[in-house]
C-alpha cells in the first residue's frame, strides 16, 4: 500500500513538472532573444506566458492560440497607420501593460486598436490606445473583460472616428474603468448582461450607444462633453446608477440620456447635469405591460429637464430633483402626459420653481406643483419660439396668463405630493464644483454684455 501511495505521489510531481515546463514563459525585448512579438507567439504553446519589455515594435501581431501577453514598462506596437494593430482569434488571452498606437483609417474595414474575434473569456486589461480609429473591438467574444485601458481616438472629424470600444454579439462582458477621449461611440449590440462600470466617456458622439442588449447594469460611470451622453433603443432590464451625464450639448441633440423602446428600465441616483436635455423618452416602456422607474436622480441646469413624447406612459417617477432647468418638462407637440406616476405613497418629487408651503413641516408640500406655463406650452408645440426664452416676451406672455387665467393651459404635468428639499447626493457636488468656472464665466457675460451696449448707446446719444 505504502509503495502504491508512493508511486502516485512521483506520478502527481512528474504531471506538475511536465504542466510548469508546458507553460513556459518566453521573452521579447530589442536586445533579444525575440525581437519581435509575432515571433515569439509563433514559436509558443498554447497556454505559455510571453512576457514583453519596453521598446516599440513596429509590426501587426495575430494571436492564435491562448497565451499570456504581459507588458513590462509599456511596450509600444505601433501599426505605422495602417490596418489593425493587434487581432486577438483565440479564446482566454490576455493582453496586459502595452500602449497600442498607429492603426489605419479605414472604417469600410474598420482599422483598429484591438480587435477580439471568436475570443472568449479572454482579458485587456492596463493598456493605452492611441492614434488608433476602433479602439477595442469585440465580436463573437462573450465572457470578457475589458479594464483600466486608456482609449484616445484619431484626430479627425467626428463622423469618420471610430468607436472607442465596440461589442457585437459579445454578452457577459465587463467594461470597467476604462477612460475613452475622442472616439466615436461607445457601442452594446446585441450584447446582454454585460457590466459597464467606472468608466469615463467625453468628447465623442455617443458615450454611450446601445440596441437589443438586455439585462445590463451601468453604474458610477461619467459621459461628459459628448454630442449625446447615451441612446438606448429596443432593449429590457436595463439598471442605471449613480452615473454622470453631464455637459451633452450637441447641436439638435444633446441628450444627457435617450430611451426609445426601452422596458422595465430602473434609473436611480443619476445626475442629469448641463445637458441641453437632460432625459428624453420616445415610446418608452414599448410593451403594454411594462413599466420604468425613475426614481432618486438629480436633473439641473438643462435647457430641458426630461422631453416626453406626448404618449409616453407607465413611468414611474418619484423622488427626483428638478433644479433650475431653463423648462423643466417638455411634452414634444404639446399637450398634457396621462397614465405616469408622479407621486407615490404620499411622495413627489422636487421642483425648484416650485412656490408652495409646508404648514406641517413633513417634507410635503400642501398644495400640488402645477407645471402650466403658457410659454413653455406655446415652445412645445413651436419649437421656434425657443429662441425668445428669457426675453421680453416670454415675461409679457406669463404675465399675460396670470393676468386672465382663461387663456392658462391645461397643467402638463401635476405632482400632488411636492418635495420640499433637495437632496444633494455626493456625486453631484463634485460634478457642481467642475462646473463652477463656466457658470462663472456666463454670468459674468451676462452682466457685461447689457452694460457694454448701455455705455455704447449713451455715448452716440
Amino acid at each position: 500500500m505504502v509503495q502504491y501511495i508512493s508511486a502516485l505521489a512521483f506520478l502527481a510531481i512528474i504531471s506538475a513538472c511536465e504542466i510548469a515546463l508546458a507553460q513556459s514563459i518566453q521573452t521579447v525585448s530589442p536586445n533579444g532573444p525575440f525581437t519581435s512579438i509575432s515571433l515569439a507567439i509563433g514559436s509558443a504553446k498554447s497556454g505559455d506566458t510571453i512576457e514583453v519589455n519596453s521598446g516599440t515594435y513596429n509590426e501587426h501581431i495575430v494571436v492564435d492560440k491562448t497565451l499570456n501577453l504581459i507588458g513590462i514598462d509599456e511596450p509600444n506596437i505601433d501599426g505605422g497607420g495602417k490596418g489593425t494593430v493587434v487581432l486577438i482569434q483565440a479564446p482566454g488571452v490576455t493582453f496586459k501593460g502595452f500602449s497600442v498606437s498607429g492603426s489605419g483609417e479605414s472604417l469600410s474595414v474598420e482599422d483598429a486598436g484591438i480587435v477580439l474575434d471568436s475570443a472568449q473569456g479572454s482579458i485587456i486589461e492596463d493598456n493605452r490606445l492611441h492614434d488608433v480609429l476602433f479602439g477595442i473591438y469585440l465580436k463573437n467574444s462573450s465572457g470578457t473583460i475589458i479594464r483600466n485601458n486608456l482609449i484616445v481616438g484619431k484626430d479627425l472629424p467626428i463622423p469618420v472616428r471610430g468607436d472607442g470600444i465596440r461589442l457585437w454579439y459579445s454578452s457577459e462582458t465587463k467594461i470597467i474603468d476604462n477612460t475613452i477621449t475622442g472616439a466615436r461611440d461607445l457601442v452594446m449590440w446585441w450584447s446582454g448582461d454585460t457590466l459597464i462600470k467606472g468608466n469615463i466617456v467625453e468628447q465623442g458622439r455617443y458615450g454611450l450607444h446601445y440596441m437589443y442588449s438586455d439585462n445590463n447594469l451601468f453604474e458610477n460611470n461619467q459621459f461628459l462633453g459628448n454630442y449625446v451622453g447615451g441612446f438606448l433603443m429596443y432593449s429590457n432590464n436595463i439598471k442605471f446608477q449613480n452615473n454622470i451625464f453631464a455637459s451633452n450639448q450637441g447641436p439638435a441633440t444633446g441628450y444627457g440620456i435617450g430611451f426609445k423602446d426601452l422596458d422595465d428600465i430602473v434609473a436611480k441616483e443619476n445626475l442629469f447635469i448641463d445637458n441641453r436635455i437632460g432625459l428624453y423618452m420616445d415610446n418608452s416602456p414599448h410593451s403594454v405591460d411594462s413599466w420604468n422607474t425613475l426614481e432618486d436622480n438629480v436633473i439641473a441646469f438643462n435647457d430641458i429637464g426630461v422631453s416626453f413624447m406626448p404618449s409616453i406612459e407607465r413611468n414611474i417617477i418619484i423622488s427626483n430633483s428638478f433644479v433650475d432647468n431653463a423648462e423643466q418638462i417638455e411634452i414634444r407637440g404639446g399637450g398634457i402626459l396621462s397614465g405616469n406616476n408622479w407621486y407615490t405613497e404620499g411622495r413627489g418629487n422636487y421642483w425648484s420653481d416650485y412656490v408652495g408651503y409646508d404648514d406641517n413641516n413633513d417634507g410635503i408640500g400642501e398644495i400640488p406643483y402645477k407645471s402650466e406655463s403658457l410659454f413653455e406650452s406655446l415652445i412645445d408645440s413651436y419649437p421656434n419660439l425657443r429662441v425668445f426664452v428669457f426675453s421680453p416676451v416670454a415675461q409679457a406672455i406669463e404675465l399675460a396668463s396670470d393676468a386672465f387665467p382663461v387663456i392658462k393651459p391645461e397643467p402638463k404635468v401635476t405632482d400632488n405630493y411636492p418635495l420640499i428639499k433637495f437632496k444633494k447626493p455626493e456625486r453631484y457636488e463634485a460634478a457642481e464644483n467642475g462646473f463652477s468656472s463656466r457658470l462663472f464665466i456666463l454670468s459674468l457675460l451676462m452682466i457685461l454684455i447689457p452694460a457694454i451696449s448701455y455705455l455704447f448707446i449713451k455715448k452716440r446719444v
